[in-house]
């Protein structure tokens, strides 16, 4: 119990990887998803903590970035070895006919829902408190850090570690903590007695593999510095930032009026986002030995596996005599598979609250058959980024794409994108939704070969 108290002392709550294992665990045994899978979800509670005026609200994002991380001399006591130990004790014995490993996302939670599979993320996130270096000081983060990067690296021989510094979206978070994302490299003896004991004789592992890289600089071996990140700003702009970046640094009050990051040295897989196919070996040696099946599915951008997944989604409730009218949109880790499938919902996850997730989501409701009501739900971030969608634009496309009611579910329209009350509000907000159905007999993977070789739509993806 120590262990497990510590590991969670260094986990961060908002992380996609760590949410994605609590919040699986929990529908595993019957249980929806709360707050970040760790607070009570209360609608009073988060209209409390949206109250305040706009300049509290914005200390109070900080402040639990500060919260989040530990201190810098603790970093020693990082282990992936402990992390994929704690990811392991949020799933019950088994045993499971498939479990899913790879690249965390929304769209790859309600995958392994509906397969009913553990997922065991590939990437985590430990934070380390930082309340020396400023945000838009890359060069500065970096060179500060860069001990600690090496060191927690060093120590985990069987993980990379990626200094994520991401001032466009992150801002609130990094005055006060460093994102540093752990990558595995090999299963290591966690995961590899996971899946040897708790993996059904002749069961599936499936490995989701999101592509997307990124520039990155290296501070070590198997240590790396990554500016910016997936969201509202583009690659490019992190590196040759110009009157965009100078007027939203000037609204922030930053003594820069542009961003000097360190030249980056190569591409490699996105720290959050992406899969390493250093892992890919170790799964395939593991399948073999123990007469496992591998199956891959492979997307270049996270967020392109929504669609597939909705439309999967759609497809099973209609083999189940449901109508499959309800259209569930989650963002960010804001998500719940079991009031999803209770709800008979059909969920469409985008990563963020930005405009290349507006784009994806518009994409899909430009080619799918409307849905007779849309509900959507967005994560708030803290701060006005660049890139931000305002609430209003998010209310005319689902009330626009919505044939009989779309509505915005969960969000506190005055506050966003600085609704503290968020998270704590989505759970309640989507159970509050009608109607009931009871949890279906879970898909196998045939039940995917059978969906791809019904449907007259492509995807962008790879299914092998």
């Amino acid at each position: 119990m120590t262990r497990r108290l510590r590991v969670a002392r260094y986990l961060v709550d908002f992380d996609s990887g760590v949410t994605a294992a609590r919040s699986l665990g929990r529908f595993l045994r019957g249980k929806d998803n709360r707050g970040l899978s760790v607070g009570p979800g209360s609608r009073l509670l988060a209209d409390l903590a949206s109250s305040p005026p706009t300049r509290v609200r914005r200390g109070t994002f900080s402040a639990l970035g500060a919260l989040q991380g530990i201190p810098l001399d603790h970093a020693r006591r990082i282990s992936a070895d402990e992390i994929a130990e704690w990811i392991a004790g949020q799933y019950g014995r088994g045993p499971y006919p498939i479990v899913v490993v790879g690249s965390p996302s929304g769209a790859a939670v309600h995958l392994a829902a509906a397969l009913r599979a553990p997922y065991l993320p590939q990437t985590t996130l430990a934070a380390v408190r930082d309340l020396a270096t400023h945000p838009d000081d890359p060069r500065g983060a970096m060179q500060a850090l860069a001990p600690t990067t090496r060191l927690v690296a060093h120590r985990n021989p069987e993980v990379a570690v990626y200094h994520m510094h991401d001032p466009a979206q992150d801002r609130p978070m990094l005055e006060g903590m460093a994102y540093l994302r752990l990558k595995r490299l090999t299963l290591g003896r966690t995961f590899e007695r996971f899946l040897a004991e708790r993996l059904a004789p002749g069961g599936t592992i499936l490995v989701v593999e999101a592509t997307r890289t990124w520039r990155s600089h290296a501070v070590g071996e198997r240590a790396y510095f990554q500016f910016g990140a997936l969201g509202g700003v583009p690659e490019d702009e992190y590196h040759d930032s110009g009157v965009r970046i100078a007027d939203y640094l000037d609204r922030e009050g930053s003594p820069w009026r542009r961003w000097d990051p360190p030249e980056a040295d190569a591409r490699r897989p996105e720290a959050e986002w992406g899969f390493d196919p250093a892992l890919r070996p170790d799964l395939e040696r593991v399948a073999a030995e123990y007469g496992y099946r591998l199956r891959r599915l492979v997307v270049d951008e996270p967020q392109e596996l929504s669609a597939f997944v909705a439309d999967l989604y759609r497809w099973w409730y209609r083999r189940r005599g449901l109508p499959g009218r309800r259209l569930l949109v989650e963002s960010y880790v804001q998500w719940d598979p079991l009031w999803t499938l209770r709800l008979g919902a059909v969920p469409f996850w985008i990563r963020f609250n930005m405009e290349p997730s507006y784009k994806e989501l518009e994409r899909y409701l430009e080619r799918t058959e409307p849905y007779d009501h849309i509900h959507l739900n967005l994560f708030s971030q803290g701060l006005q980024s660049p890139g931000l969608v305002p609430v209003q634009r998010w209310r005319e496309l689902v009330t626009s794409s919505a044939r009989l009611h779309g509505d915005l579910v969960g969000v506190d329209e005055d506050a966003y994108p600085l609704d503290t009350g968020s998270t704590p509000r989505f759970q309640p907000a989507f159970a509050a939704l009608p109607p009931r159905h009871p949890l279906p007999a879970p898909l196998d993977i045939t039940h995917i070969d059978r969906f791809l070789q019904a449907t007259d739509r492509s995807y962008r993806l790879t299914w092998n």
